[in-house]
């Protein structure tokens, strides 16, 4: 088979590489492992559902994002205004719990707002540690043990302690003590955090954006192919269905631990630091039935309790009602590791979804489907900068450029990945 010649070889048709192709226009050679556009963010169709992996919503810093989001959906996106809530100690506490303490018992009150008050006393605010010591510098020993140290270490997969501060950005919400404490004895405005206020397409579920996109791209994807090596010294890269790409530009969208495993000459040192980056998968579990949905206002529900398996359930009826057939509702459980013993976890999360009243019926009475996502979570621990300031711009240098947010190794949000690809295309064509 004889070579094939590209300018731009895209790797992966996520939203990140699907944006890049868009805004190239022309030149460009997009191939991706599956059968469909979308990558993580891939909206599962099962019998009239339409079902995330997780909490996949669109919100937006971006006016020119938003616009070719909502252009590109193909029908109106919906603005909600989030309802979420924490499940802890068989009550349900209004997220975030910092700004919410007046909906915990008395004794949690008394506590939360003793352990903040000493954080004034005995503690200097700083996000330079790691993220343990940050959060008990900010919210105090108490809410750390009840709700962030649990939450985090089920959906990272290790002790918090092991975990910097680079990955918050403004996925924390930002604080105020005063409002803290304000709060154990009034509530206080539930709009912290970037997605307060959130958007999601009003037909065929957030791959409705990438699955538009696909029609208005110059060259079609290459489906079910995917990279099995690079060589370096000659810009080449061999696909698994057999084919050799020559490429001037090769532009990385898939996780960057399984990309660098795939370059052929990659410098020995390199090799070496790769092995430390670190991750955490994760598991979905989708559960349907008919009837209605017990709980019809919450759009998802954080679950700190180490006694229950999952640490998230969405409703994805309550996000959009066109994601769920007439007379049926879904539940989405998202898990912090591979979920080998299925029926185990299974039964058990049935057992706690009764215990948190968001469903009735027993085990039987639902249909299921099980995701792994591999690379659930990237674990910002001390080595993974270090790791990134050396192999990014070492790949730069070989015309090769790893976007996105498995990419990047990073942990961001659908708006980023599609800006990526803009930007990243925006620099290409300028440097042409």
């Amino acid at each position: 088979m004889n070579p094939v010649k590209t300018k731009y070889l895209i790797v992966g048709a996520g939203l990140a590489g699907m944006s890049l192709a868009y805004h190239l226009k022309s030149n460009y050679m997009l191939v991706e492992s599956s059968d469909s556009v979308g990558g993580t963010a891939a909206t599962t169709y099962i019998n009239g559902f339409n079902l995330e992996n997780g909490v996949h919503i669109f919100y937006f810093r971006d006016k020119n994002i938003y616009d070719l989001v909502k252009n590109f959906t193909g029908s109106n996106l919906i603005e909600n205004r989030r309802q979420c809530s924490i499940w802890i100690d068989d009550t349900y506490v209004n997220f975030p719990i910092q700004y919410n303490l007046v909906d915990l018992s008395f004794k949690q009150r008394y506590n939360s707002v003793l352990s903040i008050f000493k954080t004034l006393i005995e503690t200097k605010e700083s996000q330079n540690g790691n993220f343990e010591s940050y959060s008990k510098g900010i919210f105090g020993n108490y809410l750390t043990d009840i709700f962030v140290r649990p939450y985090n270490e089920k959906l990272f997969g290790v002790s918090i302690s092991e975990i910097n501060t680079e990955w918050m950005g403004d996925y924390i919400p930002t604080y105020s003590k005063k409002k803290m404490l304000f709060s154990s004895i009034w509530s206080t405005s539930k709009s912290f955090g970037r997605n307060s206020i959130f958007y999601y397409p009003e037909n065929g579920g957030v791959s409705g954006f990438s699955r538009n996109l696909l029609n208005d791209l110059s060259s079609e994807v290459i489906f079910n192919c995917g990279l099995e090596n690079v060589s370096l010294k000659n810009q080449t890269a061999l696909l698994t269905n057999g084919t050799q790409i020559n490429y001037d530009f090769l532009i990385n969208t898939i996780p960057l631990k399984s990309f660098l495993n795939k370059i052929e000459d990659l410098p020995e040192e390199l090799k070496e630091s790769q092995h430390k980056l670190r991750y955490n998968p994760t598991s979905i579990l989708h559960i349907m039935s008919e009837g209605k949905c017990v709980n019809n206002t919450q759009h998802w529900i954080y679950v700190p309790e180490r006694s229950i398996p999952f640490y998230r359930v969405t409703i994805p009826g309550n996000i959009n009602p066109n994601n769920c057939p007439t007379g049926c509702f879904a539940l989405t459980l998202e898990f912090g590791s591979k979920i080998n013993d299925r029926d185990k976890s299974l039964s058990e999360s049935i057992a706690a979804l009764k215990t948190m009243g968001l469903i009735k019926k027993n085990l039987n009475d639902f249909d299921t489907h099980w995701k792994i996502l591999e690379y659930g979570y990237v674990i910002y621990d001390n080595n993974r900068a270090m790791i990134l300031d050396k192999v990014l711009p070492f790949l730069s240098t070989k015309q090769i450029y790893s976007i996105g947010r498995y990419g990047q190794w990073e942990y961001s949000n659908m708006e980023d990945a599609i800006n990526y690809g803009k930007r990243t295309a925006k620099f290409l064509l300028q440097n042409e």
